[in-house]
């Protein structure tokens, strides 16, 4: 947000309403100035709520509501911090730096009232105007703290962000060889990933980071792949009503020590987040695992982290997409603060990341009723609705071990069904099913076989249609009837 972004690839989140004014070119060049001098000076005054304020209002009028909705939630956290440090009960003097970067304590001087008074008024009105600005980006408040959204790619996202280099592809190539499913007598990997998964395009289109995981040699039908087991995954706590996100009664997961891991130090007991979140705590445990990964391995960028940066989102310009206050904003930004990450001050953990991070997790997790997870190599795979491989879940719920269903050739790309329920249903089903990972309808070999079928069946209904309405039908002439000339009557104009 602190450089300039191109115009045309300014792309809203915030879904349309009647009345909308549309923003000209200008408008949004004008706002994107502004926005980069409101960022730049929260760069240099973290801890003033009014930066985070300012800055909401320009994300609201450049129409991302969930961005808006995170600083303005900033904004008022650091409204409560401040003041409940004027009301902290102590006959300690303490005085707000400039631009309330920090706190002076001065305990020989008297407290003085009238001052804290006026600060205290002020800091009431900043967060009551920047909890307004958060109730004009949920769209269900007050029956629920969420709003609504279509995902985008933010128009400031730096471009090495955006594509996958050479290097984190040698990295995906030595993370299979590696993998403990291969034979300890061959040294050969059984897979390789590879750009232009599906050939170079015909039309000038960048084919490039279309990736694919592809058989680095033969494999026997049977033959176990991969075995793949993540350090990034979620399960579902206790909830007050029982569906498909809670079995068990309501209870969630029932493995005590979920959703820690064995080599967790004790300070990680994330515990805490599944028993705020409940039901539906799987796939926030999940990104805050990630954002975990990234303080534990050292990355300064989160979007760096090659867990992060291998994958791939889909953007769907008709799908609908909820944003909560408590597991989009408040869990995320709490659990960043615990791992030792100040929110207000680090801005590489920035709202639009965190949803930037999202949008690929979505793209590219799996789970059950219980658990959510993100494992890093069968993420690679892409789908078919007749897949050469076969997956299965271990009842860890962050274990998949991928096998082949048939002989496989050297150099043939590896296939999974992300949807194995699907695998009955008519094409029409199936494609409305894979809208949510693909970024068009399915066109696997199946679904291209199926789909020219019904096709064929189309054009031979539509022949035999007009062979019928079009026939000439020979009348004998003994059938044919005379009229007298005086029933003739001539018709009217």
């Amino acid at each position: 947000m602190d450089t300039p972004f191109d115009v045309t690839a300014w792309r809203p989140t915030r879904v349309p309403k009647p009345g909308d004014l549309e923003l000209s070119d200008n408008d949004i060049t004008s706002l994107g100035l502004q926005l980069q001098d409101q960022t730049n000076a929260i760069h240099a005054h973290a801890y003033d709520p009014n930066t985070w304020l300012q800055r909401a209002k320009t994300l609201k009028e450049l129409r991302y509501p969930e961005l808006a909705l995170g600083d303005a939630h900033k904004a008022s956290a650091l409204c409560r911090k401040h003041l409940n440090r004027l009301d902290d009960g102590t006959k300690i003097f303490w005085r707000l730096g400039h631009r309330m970067g920090f706190w002076m304590l001065d305990p020989d001087e008297p407290r003085d009232e009238e001052q804290n008074d006026m600060l205290e008024q002020y800091l009431v009105r900043l967060q009551s105007r920047a909890h307004q600005v958060e109730v004009n980006c949920m769209y269900f408040f007050p029956e629920h703290e969420e709003g609504r959204f279509r995902r985008r790619a933010y128009p400031w996202i730096h471009e090495s962000h955006r594509q996958r280099s050479d290097n984190l592809l040698d990295l995906l190539s030595q993370e299979f060889a590696d993998n403990i499913a291969n034979h300890e007598d061959d040294e050969r990997p059984h897979c390789v990933v590879r750009r232009h998964a599906f050939g170079q395009s015909d039309n000038g289109k960048d084919t490039r980071d279309v990736l694919g995981v592809f058989a680095a040699k033969g494999i026997d039908a049977g033959e176990e792949i991969l075995v793949d087991k993540t350090r990034t995954w979620g399960c579902n706590g206790p909830g007050r009503n029982v569906d498909m996100r809670n079995l068990f009664g309501g209870k969630g997961c029932g493995d005590p020590i979920h959703p820690n891991d064995e080599s967790d130090d004790a300070n990680l007991d994330l515990r805490w987040i599944r028993d705020d979140a409940g039901k539906q705590a799987a796939t926030t445990l999940l990104n805050c695992r990630l954002l975990l990964c990234c303080i534990q391995d050292s990355v300064e960028h989160p979007l760096d982290h090659p867990l992060i940066a291998r994958l791939t989102p889909t953007y769907r310009e008709d799908k609908m997409n909820v944003y909560s206050l408590l597991h989009d904003f408040t869990l995320p930004n709490q659990a960043l603060q615990r791992f030792g990450i100040d929110i207000f001050a680090n801005h590489n953990f920035d709202t639009w990341v965190l949803f930037t991070i999202q949008a690929r997790v979505l793209n590219n997790s799996c789970g059950d009723p219980i658990a959510e997870c993100l494992n890093p190599l069968f993420c690679l795979f892409n789908h078919s609705c007749e897949p050469n491989v076969l997956w299965t879940t271990a009842e860890d719920h962050r274990t998949i071990r991928v096998r082949a269903a048939r002989n496989l050739q050297q150099g043939e790309q590896l296939f999974v069904e992300y949807d194995g329920f699907m695998s009955d249903q008519p094409l029409a089903t199936r494609r409305k099913r894979m809208m949510q990972w693909l970024d068009g309808p399915c066109q696997c070999s199946r679904c291209a076989r199926e789909e020219k079928e019904i096709q064929r069946q189309r054009k031979e209904k539509r022949d035999s249609v007009s062979e019928v309405e079009t026939r000439e039908w020979d009348i004998p002439n003994h059938a044919k009837v005379v009229l007298p000339e005086d029933l003739l009557v001539p018709l009217k104009n």
